[in-house]
C-alpha cells in the first residue's frame, strides 16, 4: 500500500503526517522524532514511488505523529482543513498540504521557542539564529516544501476567495481551533486563508513560467 500510493494521494499523505507532527508537537520527543524521518525521508518517498527505505521510514514518520495526535488537538490546520472538505470535496491532505504554511507563519509568533525547535527537527542551520530567526526558518521551509511537493492551490481545490469568510467562520467553529497554540477567531482565519490563496497564485505563476519554457 506504501509503495502503489504515488502521485497526489501520496504527497498529500506525506505532507499530512508532517502537519500533525509539527502542530500537535506533544509528546515533544515523538513528534521531533517523526519531523526528523520527514526531513531526511519526505522529499525521496515523494520523488522514488517504489524507494522502500523512503516509504518505511515516512511510515515509521506516520505512526509517530499519529500517536502524538492522538494527545492533543492539531489547530487551526485541522480545524480549516476539516470544515473545508464540507464545503467542496477536496482531499483532506491536499487541504492540510496548502494550508500548513500559512498556519504556521500566523502561530510562530505565539511559541517561536517551538517553532525554533521544530527548525532544528528538520535539520535547518539555526546555529547563530536567534530564536525567532529559527521560527521563521521553519516557515520558510514548508512554503517551500508545499511547492516541491507540487500541493494544488484551494482555487485547484474548487475555492474561491469570495469564500473566505463562510471558510473562516466554519474554521472559528470547528472543535480544533481550541487547541492552537495562538488565539484565532474567524478574524485571523481570514487572514490565514487569504495568505493561503496567494502563495496558490505565486504557484499558478511558476506553473505558467515552467510550462512556457518547456
Amino acid at each position: 500500500m506504501a509503495v502503489i500510493c504515488q502521485d497526489s494521494v501520496g504527497r498529500c499523505s506525506f505532507i499530512d503526517v508532517l502537519e500533525e507532527a509539527v502542530l500537535v508537537h506533544r509528546p515533544v520527543a515523538v513528534a521531533l522524532r517523526a519531523m526528523e524521518y520527514c526531513a531526511r525521508w519526505l522529499r525521496v518517498a515523494y520523488s522514488q514511488g517504489h524507494n522502500l527505505e523512503a516509504r518505511y521510514h515516512m511510515s515509521m514518520a506516520a505512526m509517530l505523529a499519529g500517536l502524538a495526535y492522538g494527545t492533543d488537538s492539531a489547530g487551526a490546520a485541522h480545524a480549516m482543513s476539516q470544515s473545508a472538505g464540507g464545503v467542496h470535496d477536496a482531499p483532506h491532505g491536499a487541504l492540510t498540504g496548502r494550508l500548513l504554511a500559512p498556519v504556521m507563519e500566523y502561530n510562530y509568533s505565539g511559541e517561536p521557542e517551538r517553532f525554533a525547535r521544530i527548525a532544528q527537527a528538520l535539520n535547518l542551520d539555526t546555529a547563530n539564529k536567534t530564536i525567532w530567526k529559527a521560527a521563521e526558518l521553519s516557515v520558510e521551509y514548508v512554503y517551500q516544501l508545499t511547492e516541491d511537493l507540487d500541493i494544488p492551490s484551494l482555487n485547484e481545490l474548487g475555492f474561491s476567495e469570495e469564500e473566505i469568510p463562510l471558510l473562516a467562520q466554519k474554521a472559528e467553529a470547528d472543535s480544533q481551533t481550541i487547541g492552537n497554540p495562538r488565539d484565532v477567531d474567524a478574524r485571523n482565519y481570514e487572514r490565514i486563508y487569504a495568505r493561503a490563496f496567494e502563495a496558490g497564485r505565486h504557484r499558478k505563476v511558476a506553473r505558467q513560467l515552467a510550462h512556457a519554457g518547456s
